[in-house]
């Protein structure tokens, strides 16, 4: 009959094993919620780079259209479909070689006190008319 006692006293968990496995599950849940924190900061600025890719397509490809490109900047909103974003176009004249421009342009975005931007800079030539 002792035997059988002992057994039942030897079953369940104590108190500080319950405590040390609560501890690692809310160390564990922990690391999963900042995994998941950093994983929505890096789809949010993957969005951003595909969009502004894009647009940054759209101002080279209006740029090189024109058969007459005048020196200077000129900034912009991209429309109502991208509400939040706006355009930087910087061009000029390389002074070392006749027809050739260098032409940067940026995407901006300003959303919620932060801000983002993507550049692109290329040289363009165009015979002078």
């Amino acid at each position: 009959m002792d035997t059988l006692r002992r057994k039942r006293k030897d079953e369940g968990f104590t108190l500080l094993e319950i405590v040390i496995s609560l501890g690692l599950i809310a160390v564990a849940l922990l690391v999963v919620f900042h995994l998941q924190a950093q994983n929505l900061d890096l789809q949010s600025e993957a969005q951003f780079m595909t969009i502004a890719k894009g647009l940054i397509q759209e101002r080279m490809s209006l740029i090189t259209s024109r058969e007459k490109i005048s020196e200077g900047t000129s900034t912009g909103e991209m429309g109502e479909d991208f509400p939040d974003f706006t355009y930087q176009e910087e061009i000029s004249e390389v002074s070392e070689l006749e027809n050739l421009y260098k032409v940067r342009v940026g995407i901006i975005l300003e959303r919620e006190n932060t801000r983002k931007d993507l550049w692109l800079e290329t040289h363009l030539y165009r015979e002078k008319i």
